[in-house]
């Protein structure tokens, strides 16, 4: 008895977890799109819109570019990387005056296209002083993504890590406070 019921229990746990993968498998490749609009980032699977709404976590006038950088299935969820850039009209306060703003947003979704959790970072800004290290706002290759870039409020220098072999612990970020004799 003891023993039919713990089969029946681990074929329904081993079923659950067969369905969740095969509705994340089936929705895999189905992102048609990914495009910004105001503040809030629209991904477009099968012909249905998904609209995320960041008007709270970014300065910038409206979203100009989107670029999606990485997505992964793990455990039930998609994980998403994105490169949001936009405008910061209305005057910065940095060298480049009203210029670029740019961020990265990762993001979980749940099986329905829920937003189960986020973080958005501001990699890049003419608004408020921080300017990447590189010429390009971020490197990646074999699955790592790495931005360099310094907070000229704060003098520190940050470098944010993500690994999309592990894209449920999103990304980590090293800070290091300038020397006072550093040039930036």
């Amino acid at each position: 008895m003891r023993t039919s019921v713990a089969y029946s229990l681990l074929s329904m746990v081993a079923a659950i977890f067969f369905f969740q993968g095969s509705v994340w498998a089936q929705t895999k490749d189905v992102i048609q799109r990914v495009i910004g609009k105001d503040k809030a980032i629209i991904i477009r699977e099968r012909g249905k819109d998904h609209t995320y709404n960041f008007e709270d976590d970014l300065r910038l006038y409206e979203i100009e570019q989107v670029k999606l950088l990485f997505r992964n299935y793990v455990n039930g969820k998609l994980y998403l990387l994105m490169y949001v850039e936009g405008s910061s009209r209305g005057g910065g306060n940095g060298q480049c005056g009203a210029g670029q703003e740019e961020y990265l947003i990762w993001q979980a979704l749940d099986s329905k296209w829920a937003q189960d959790d986020y973080r958005v970072e501001l990699i890049a800004s003419c608004f408020v002083d921080i300017g990447g290290v590189d010429s390009e706002p971020y490197v990646s290759g074999q699955g790592k993504l790495t931005a360099k870039y310094v907070d000229s409020r704060d003098d520190v220098a940050n470098t944010l890590t993500y690994d999309s072999a592990k894209p449920e612990k999103a990304w980590t970020i090293q800070r290091k406070p300038i020397p006072a004799s550093s040039p930036h």
